[in-house]
């Protein structure tokens, strides 16, 4: 029909009264193409998250690691990756410490002395009580059901997960959040190549990588980029630094898987939480 008009105007002919087709003769619509894994993260909106609630403890004499992390209801190992230690011996009097997740300071408990060498070793009890609300241990991430898609990602850094997938209030969280200190490498989850890296209003400074296979992830709220918008990129290589950029409360990095162009849980596609 398209044809027969676009041959009537060109010899100048005046446009026929039209006339309405057979049903039959209507070419058939094709389906709208559904977007991409990449174009659908792409078309990010702010979110919300759980504020990073956090306290800073002061150390005083006498005060260890293990005693400090006991007294707040963390893991050493988690104490020690939100502060940036490697090393539990390296704690100073006087030295400040972030305590994510906690209301208030606490008083530290006496404790038997302890060689702080066997802190990583030897984690907390796992009955020591939480204060951090929706905060997910080792132990309970080990009671979540197995899904065969656990394991197809790496942990993007070694932080305290404070923030799970699913929603703040009403509003849905589409990602994990792990709290980690300033400066912190992110890596990446797995090889790819680098959909965006710059900055989208809420997030910060983000970086999108696509992996294929209808996957993507996200990381967002980073300090600086490493990597730029079309790069490829290995697993494991650090693409930004944490920070605090974007709609955020403290440092640590927004992280999101999405499958087909839809955020699902990232726990359902890392595998046990690093420690170490």
């Amino acid at each position: 029909m398209l044809t027969a008009l676009a041959l009537l105007l060109a010899t100048g002919c005046a446009t026929p009264r039209a006339v309405a087709p057979h049903a039959s003769a209507l070419p058939e619509r094709a389906p709208a193409p559904r977007p991409s894994a990449a174009q659908a993260a792409l078309r990010i909106t702010p979110h919300e998250e759980p504020e990073l609630v956090a306290v800073r403890h002061r150390v005083a004499a006498g005060e260890t690691v293990y005693r400090i992390s006991l007294s707040y209801g963390l893991r050493p190992e988690e104490l020690m990756a939100a502060n940036g230690m490697s090393d539990p011996r390296t704690l100073a009097v006087g030295q400040e410490l972030l305590i994510p997740g906690a209301q208030k300071a606490v008083r530290v408990a006496a404790a038997p002395d302890r060689d702080e060498s066997e802190v990583r070793a030897s984690p907390a009890p796992r009955e020591a009580p939480s204060r951090v609300k929706g905060r997910a241990t080792p132990a309970s991430l080990s009671e979540r059901p197995k899904v065969a898609t656990q394991g197809l990602l790496e942990w993007p850094l070694r932080g305290v997960l404070y923030g799970r997938f699913g929603k703040k209030g009403r509003e849905p969280h589409d990602g994990i959040d792990l709290a980690a200190p300033e400066g912190t490498p992110v890596r990446t989850a797995r090889p790819g190549h680098v959909l965006y890296a710059g900055e989208q209003k809420g997030y910060g400074n983000i970086v999108i990588v696509d992996h294929g296979d209808s996957l993507v992830t996200l990381y967002a709220h980073n300090q600086d980029l490493r990597v730029k918008t079309g790069q490829q990129v290995r697993g494991g290589q650090v693409v930004a630094t944490v920070g605090q950029s974007g709609k955020t409360s403290g440092p640590h990095l927004h992280f999101e898987v999405r499958r087909d162009g839809l955020p699902v849980d990232p726990l359902d596609f890392l595998g046990a939480l690093p420690t170490q």
